[in-house]
């Protein structure tokens, strides 16, 4: 069995080993029962990494096309407790193989390899003796389940019950007015009837790119960026054009140049807590970005996730509060503020655009939940929001202030990073010799999980980054994790790797 794999290509070497596999066993090279290599053996063979060949064979597990048995290997076929049993002469009916046949004449019009490749790798993660420290996701000992409890109860039991029926796509009309309200911090002027209610900011992303983005358009993203609405885009057919974030945000120079040359359809940006730097866009530049939407007919999708997380001072104010046009469209989550497993977020928009989008809302799942908006109204409503809001500021303060002491304390000289002024990340740039998937490798071994920047790059080759995530974990935890993830890069540079990282941020795909 030949496997060739091109180091070049903007396919990731995981599918391209897939790949290969898939058509071997497709074509009968590989016959059912056929014993695999093990992945320790396919990886020296093949001169990839553990991690490559894991989840190339979870890739064809998924597809039914192998199986592994505990201790023993895997195999092409599915497990034969899954198997029809045998009931001819011939055995043709046993062809461990042949009840997934089918599902290789069945296209597929929708992938998430990005997601995909995050969840294989951190899978490994969930382990006691392992610290974890790319969730990006909040502390569950700081969500008001109490106060969240409380009001669920009284609206089922209080509420005029008619609130349960089949609900509007915009979503209930409090939380709407609420949401308007809000958005005067972040000077944006809103009502009631500009407010569309979502389940959760992914699939605000994603209304707005099935709505507006066809195969083809380019869309600008900031270069690394939220690796879902990467795949979000890629399901589109959008051509990713990457554009460079420094401490500054977005860099409107390029965005300038890069727009001129693509025309693209839409830009998608996180100006406050960036996701992964933590960097936040200066005021100036969210002006000149409005402009720019302005003058050439362009959308801007701003994702604002967790804004009231900003450690310094006030956010500036919102890209859409420069929005003369109606070319911004902002996206609002309560998963960092409230709690994830609500699903709730809202997407703020202008005329037609907003109307457009509550068709699309209308396609995909109706409306959101009419009992989780309420009880996620009443609860935004109350005193207490603010005050909950206050108290994990202060504690996610304190996180990211224990890892940037212990990024000082440990790295190597060579290592630097960004200093996040909100949210709940930062990324870490590594040595040139260095690549991210050694980082997590050897990070690994060491027992501490990171994000393995190429995850969150649009384009081949990403530099070499990545993410840590502070905000889940107490600060003698972050300051451990971040001492044995230096311990392993140490390790990697004496052992001399030898790979250089070909380029900066590139601009296309």
């Amino acid at each position: 069995m030949r496997i060739d794999l091109n180091r070049t290509s903007d396919v990731p070497l995981y599918r391209q080993l897939h790949a290969s596999l898939a058509r071997s066993i497709r074509g009968g090279e590989l016959g059912p029962g056929t014993k695999l290599p093990s992945v320790r053996a396919m990886s020296r063979e093949l001169g990839i990494s553990l991690i490559t060949v894991v989840q190339a064979y979870d890739a064809l597990a998924a597809e039914g096309l192998v199986h592994a048995s505990a201790g023993r290997g895997t195999f092409v076929g599915c497990h034969p407790a899954a198997c029809s049993p045998v009931d001819d002469a011939d055995g043709d009916a046993g062809d461990q193989a042949g009840a997934d046949e089918w599902l290789a004449s069945l296209p597929v019009y929708l992938t998430a390899p990005r997601i995909f490749e995050m969840e294989s790798l951190l899978k490994f993660a969930r382990r006691p003796d392992v610290i974890y420290l790319a969730s990006g996701t909040p502390d569950a000992t700081l969500f008001p389940v109490r106060a969240i409890g409380r009001i669920w109860h009284r609206a089922m039991v209080v509420e005029d019950p008619r609130f349960l029926q089949y609900g509007s796509p915009r979503g209930d009309a409090n939380l709407r007015a609420w949401i308007a309200g809000r958005c005067g911090a972040s000077g944006i002027q809103a009502r009631a009837d500009d407010v569309l209610i979502t389940s959760g900011v992914q699939q605000a992303i994603d209304l707005v790119a099935r709505t507006f983005v066809g195969p083809g358009d380019y869309v600008l993203v900031e270069s690394p960026t939220f690796l879902t609405a990467l795949d979000i885009f890629g399901a589109r057919g959008a051509k990713l054009v990457g554009v460079p974030v420094d401490s500054r945000g977005i860099r409107i120079d390029m965005v300038a140049t890069l727009v001129e040359r693509f025309r693209p359809r839409m830009l998608y940006t996180i100006p406050t807590a960036q996701n992964p730097t933590g960097s936040t866009m200066v005021e100036d530049r969210r002006r000149r970005l409005a402009d720019l939407a302005r003058r050439h007919n362009m959308l801007i999708l701003e994702d604002d996730s967790c804004s009231e997380f900003t450690y310094e001072g006030d956010a500036p104010p919102a890209v859409k509060a420069f929005d003369s046009g109606g070319h911004v469209i902002f996206v609002k989550g309560f998963s960092k503020t409230v709690v994830p497993g609500l699903r709730v977020g809202g997407i703020v928009a202008h005329s037609s655009v907003m109307s457009r989008l509550a068709e699309s809302k209308s396609v995909a799942d109706r409306f959101a939940s009419t009992l989780i908006q309420r009880t996620l109204w009443r609860y935004l409503s109350s005193r207490q929001y603010d005050r909950d809001l206050a108290m994990a500021r202060s504690v996610y303060r304190r996180r990211r202030d224990a890892m940037l002491r212990a990024l000082e304390t440990h790295m190597p000289a060579e290592v630097t990073w960004t200093r996040p002024d909100a949210g709940f990340n930062l990324w870490v740039n590594l040595p040139r010799s260095i690549s991210p998937t050694e980082a997590f490798e050897g990070g690994m071994k060491e027992g501490v999980a990171c994000g393995p920047g190429h995850l969150f790059i649009p384009h081949v080759p990403p530099p070499a980054g990545v993410r840590l995530s502070f905000a889940d974990k107490p600060e003698h935890v972050i300051a451990e994790g971040v001492r044995r993830l230096a311990t392993a890069i140490k390790r990697i540079q004496e052992q001399g790797s030898g790979r250089l990282r070909e380029s900066e941020f590139v601009t296309t795909v």
